[in-house]
């Protein structure tokens, strides 16, 4: 499923592919709300709305589906803990 949903991140290099993930995750996670994922991962609002246009032009059409949000959701939390078990 990560595969399938998140491939277009595997067109950019590994630290941004990091943050734009996690901002990914945090917009699905606060309802789409710029502010709220911005003080969450401690960023700028700015920085969070650039990041999304910037996941916008990755994933197009697909980001703004409620099947897929959920889907991708789901595939960024396991990779979260996946990358999580492999810290330890």
């Amino acid at each position: 499923m990560a595969d399938r949903h998140l491939r277009p991140l595997d067109t950019i290099r590994l630290p941004q592919r990091e943050r734009l993930a996690e901002t990914l995750l945090s917009w699905l996670e606060c309802g789409h709300n710029a502010s709220e994922v911005a003080a969450r991962l401690a960023v700028h609002p700015q920085t969070v709305r650039y990041r999304m246009r910037q996941l916008d032009e990755l994933f197009g059409d697909r980001l703004h589906d409620p099947t897929t949000q959920f889907e991708m959701q789901l595939a960024l939390r396991a990779l979260k803990l996946r990358r999580a078990a492999r810290a330890r």
